[in-house]
């Protein structure tokens, strides 16, 4: 009891000069918006809220008082830019913007310098460039949250990628951030990544996006120098791409994706920007009608530690498998498909599309396919596309773990893809502002969000009993 009030206590000096503002048309937004203190809240009602030219702000929050700017609740209000500036130009820590349309400039949303802080629930689109970027040089972003956005529309002006985070050669980095939930399509310009991950990143989780229509790589990841946690794309649906699918160097685990009618190869690894195809797991993807093969690398004899296992690779009429240079350092096992292959092991025929996949736009596996109960269990990747657990100990090959006649998850489509996973998918995130333990320093549970058990330190104990004795002599002065 004596915590909860020591809580309460703290809560009062520490939120006192918070304020939550409420923005009408009629009111000038971007004032407001370049004068924001930490715990400050500004909730935007309908409306298009114009530019005057170039928007810059930096929002200073904390991990107890994050800045929060969102449209209202049943609304989406609209930041209209001019062409020849971003719509707005952002940094800070511990802050959210949320619920906006934002259209009419160069890049949707630039982040300068930018930490625990997330992008959600926007709409961006008709832009001269890029929908999302953080490639500032030096200027780095880490534990982002870049969440349910769509983008579509971009490069009317400029190469047109949905999101561009990192900068060329490192020059700087996005990284131990997550991208999730995105729905990303009719990419313009001339390029048009759906998501391109730049050099030097570590630690990013891309899953769950569905990009459909990118001029170029729906996903583009790099590699990076030295040490970091491994980058990992899973559970993305890919159609229709001008160019691969996914494209990648190597630190990277691929997993669980389907891609559909690339123009180029489904996933194609390479070396790029000095880092070569190491450290790389390919796992329980579903490609199929790719242009190109369904999987090619490139140059993998100098590099070490690559692994593919358990993927249909459906390239009928063209290739499954090619790797090109050779891969004499490579692992590959119970791969099953249709084209041909040139990988000494590791690769054998499959039925049909329909046999194996039913159609070759939903790619579940019907009853009797030659994928289930297929794959390996050296290496498991415990979840399927739809977050269901491979639960079996007889994994089926490709995205899809077949428990049911049809599809029990969400079915492949134009859209976001289904909030929540089937079952037991790790939705794991890094630290941001959605993970705030109020009373006491923010901490990671098993689950990757923050954890209420965690006891605050003695000297944040401390903080809360000055904050109580000072209130308990406010209320008695006023007495």
């Amino acid at each position: 009891m004596r915590l909860a009030l020591a809580c309460i206590a703290l809560a009062v000096p520490a939120t006192a000069s918070a304020q939550t503002y409420t923005i009408n048309p009629t009111d000038d937004l971007f004032a407001r918006l370049r004068n924001l203190q930490a715990g400050d809240e500004v909730i935007v009602n309908a409306g298009t809220y114009t530019t005057t030219g170039l928007l810059q702000v930096t929002w200073a929050g904390t991990p107890q008082q994050p800045i929060i700017v969102r449209g209202a609740d049943g609304a989406r209000p609209i930041i209209q830019g001019t062409p020849n500036q971003n719509v707005i130009d952002l940094g800070g820590s511990y802050w959210t913007l949320k619920n906006f349309e934002i259209r009419g400039g160069s890049h949707g949303v630039r982040l300068a310098a930018s930490d625990h802080a997330v992008l959600e629930d926007l709409v961006l689109h008709s832009l001269g460039d890029v929908g999302i970027s953080c490639n500032r040089p030096g200027q780095d972003c880490y534990q982002m949250t870049i969440r349910h956005n769509e983008i579509y529309n971009t490069g009317l002006s400029s190469t047109g990628e949905g999101m561009y985070l990192g900068g060329n050669d490192a020059t700087n980095i996005f990284r131990d951030s997550i991208v999730e939930r995105n729905y990303i399509h009719d990419m313009g310009g001339s390029q048009g990544d759906g998501i391109e991950i730049k050099t030097g990143a570590t630690g990013v989780i891309v899953r769950d996006n569905v990009i459909i229509r990118a001029k170029y790589p729906a996903i583009t990841m790099y590699g990076y120098a030295g040490s970091g946690a491994q980058n990992i794309v899973e559970r993305n649906y890919i159609h229709t791409t001008v160019d691969n699918g996914i494209q990648i160097v190597g630190q990277v685990i691929v997993r669980n994706n389907i891609v559909l009618a690339a123009g180029a190869n489904g996933i194609q690894s390479k070396p790029s920007q000095a880092e070569t195809p190491k450290d790389l797991v390919i796992a329980h993807n579903t490609i199929v009608g790719s242009g190109g093969p369904c999987l090619k690398s490139n140059d993998w004899a100098t590099a070490q530690n690559q692994r593919v296992t358990n993927n249909a690779l459906y390239c009928t009429g063209g290739t499954a498998i090619d790797l090109n240079g050779g891969a004499p350092n490579a692992t590959l096992a119970n791969n099953i498909g249709l084209g041909t292959s040139n990988a000494p092991m590791g690769f054998r025929a499959g039925t049909s599309v329909a046999a194996d996949l039913g159609t070759a736009m939903k790619v579940y596996p019907p009853a009797g396919s030659m994928l289930i109960n297929a794959g390996i269990t050296t290496n498991p990747v415990i979840e399927d596309f739809n977050g269901m657990v491979r639960g079996d100990g007889m994994p089926d090959v490709g995205a899809y773990e077949h428990t049911a006649t049809t599809n029990p998850g969400w079915d492949p489509q134009e859209g976001f893809k289904t909030e929540t996973p089937v079952n037991g998918a790790d939705n794991s995130m890094p630290m941001n502002v959605e993970c705030i333990d109020f009373c006491g320093p923010p901490a990671e549970s098993d689950s990757g969000c923050c954890s209420a058990s965690t006891s605050p330190a003695a000297s944040t104990l401390l903080t809360m009993l000055v904050g109580l004795a000072l209130l308990r002599r406010r209320i008695q002065s006023r007495r």
